[in-house]
């Protein structure tokens, strides 16, 4: 592999560190996925997110573009992004200030999951009533 512009050396080793032992258990994986879910296994890594992840898409979508098959993935990524941590919102998600974080999520388009647990949809706050009760 060669190491892209902007990652440093210690992350570079990192990232080839973790193939390397995916390497090691792709052969189970891959069987695995194959045989009971109908699925194959990718690893990715995200040199600018400074994180990698591990992707398990169905074997019939393979000959679809990227765009199309992103809908049916299953994702374990470890990486930066962004996460709102302001106050809970009418639509039930966080909103901003936001900070970034690099932790470990799962991504399910199908499950409308999206770096979960990390950003999720929350109860809506409780709408106080704007009538006032007479006395």
């Amino acid at each position: 592999t060669q190491r892209e512009p902007g990652v440093s050396i210690p992350l570079y080793f990192t990232f080839l560190l973790v193939w390397q032992c995916f390497v090691l258990v792709w052969p189970f994986v891959e069987s695995a996925l194959v045989l009971i879910l109908k699925r194959c296994s990718l690893f990715y890594s995200y040199p600018n997110a400074k994180g990698f992840g591990f992707i398990a898409e169905p074997l019939t979508l393979q000959h679809l573009p990227l765009s199309k098959r992103t809908k049916q993935q299953f994702r374990m990524d470890w990486h930066q992004f962004t996460i709102n941590i302001g106050p809970i919102g009418r639509d039930g998600f966080r909103h901003p200030p936001s900070v970034r974080l690099n932790r470990p999520h799962i991504d399910a388009p199908q499950l409308g999951m999206k770096h979960w647990p990390w950003r999720r949809q929350h109860p809506p706050p409780l709408q106080q009533s704007k009538k006032k009760t007479k006395q």
